[in-house]
């Protein structure tokens, strides 16, 4: 499907079914799918022999099929914990270093994070940590797999199939797959408190890093993605009901950096997350006056305090 979709740009057939079961190739959730042997593309010009464009079309289908199953299985001699040492070779940012230096950021960020963590979904434990202590160590590995050097969107989806086919077990592989949640906006969003706690710890990681060395999104550019990063971390927070303080948070991932991390830079890394919140609870159509007193509250370090703060401000607005 992402071959089709993303590499070729044609229009996958499927058969879909009922309501339970199944997924996306993209991981995703949902209804039942199987995929057909068919597609649909769109043909440029005014007059086109539809058997040739057919013919090619499959050829050029076909032998990107092949090399995704030469990827493959070149992937599957290997367990995904041997891909970690070539993280090393897969920059991250030149002052910020490799994946590998940024994924032993995350593990060591991890602890200091839970300690204060609380939810109103889940309750947080010890195995929960010691889950994502291990999933963090492997989080980032199937970047350097030739499936993902390939296809970058197979991200976390080929991280858990490789830690299955590895032995990991099935909370750690479903960690490394939530902690590429959300991939955009509306995609799923982590559901396991490892998963959370793992996904919220590297985007954290990401926006205090990127935002001291010069990082920081302008009006016209976002060069590495970080209103996405911080929306990620914004919705997961929410949706967990994950009492995080993000200053806190924030500082914690300061003194892991190996840059300094200056107080205007830590301030101006939690104001834009803070920024964000507005704007995600605006978007979600609470009114502007019920978010601003919200965050106006002292609440906007808290993401799902906040959020929960807006809807019933929201609603005494509507009764007055």
């Amino acid at each position: 499907v992402t071959v089709m979709r993303k590499h070729q740009r044609y229009f996958p057939v499927e058969e879909t079914g009922g309501s339970e079961g199944g997924s996306g190739g993209d991981g995703s959730e949902g209804s039942s799918r199987k995929l057909l042997p068919a597609f649909v593309l769109v043909a440029n010009g005014n007059s086109v022999d539809p058997a040739t464009v057919v013919a090619g079309n499959e050829a050029v289908l076909r032998a990107r099929f092949e090399d995704a199953r030469f990827f493959y299985s070149a992937d599957c001699a290997k367990k995904l914990s041997e891909f970690v040492p070539e993280l090393e070779n897969v920059a991250f940012h030149r002052e910020l270093g490799s994946l590998l230096e940024k994924q032993s950021r995350v593990g060591k960020l991890l602890p200091a994070l839970s300690d204060k963590i609380k939810t109103s979904t889940f309750a947080f434990s010890e195995s929960d940590l010691a889950t994502a202590a291990k999933a963090s160590a492997l989080a980032r590995a199937d970047a350097a797999t030739s499936v993902v050097r390939e296809m970058t969107s197979l991200a976390g989806v080929m991280g858990r199939h490789y830690a299955l086919r590895s032995g990991e077990e099935p909370a750690v592989a479903e960690a490394i797959f939530e902690s590429a949640l959300p991939r955009s906006s509306g995609d799923l969003l982590p559901k396991t408190p490892a998963g959370a706690l793992l996904a919220v710890a590297d985007r954290i990681d990401s926006i205090v890093g990127l935002w001291s060395v010069g990082g920081a999104p302008t009006a016209s550019a976002d060069p590495y993605g970080l209103r996405r990063a911080a929306l990620g971390l914004l919705e997961t927070a929410i949706s967990t009901g994950m009492r995080l303080d993000v200053a806190r948070a924030a500082r914690e991932s300061s003194k892991l950096q190996p840059v300094e991390v200056t107080d205007e830079s830590l301030a101006g890394a939690t104001q834009f997350v803070a920024r964000r919140l507005e704007q995600l609870l605006i978007d979600r159509g609470l009114p502007v006056e019920a978010v601003r007193g919200a965050l106006g509250s002292g609440r906007s370090n808290d993401p799902a305090l906040a959020a929960k703060t807006a809807e019933e401000l929201a609603a005494a607005l509507e009764e007055s």
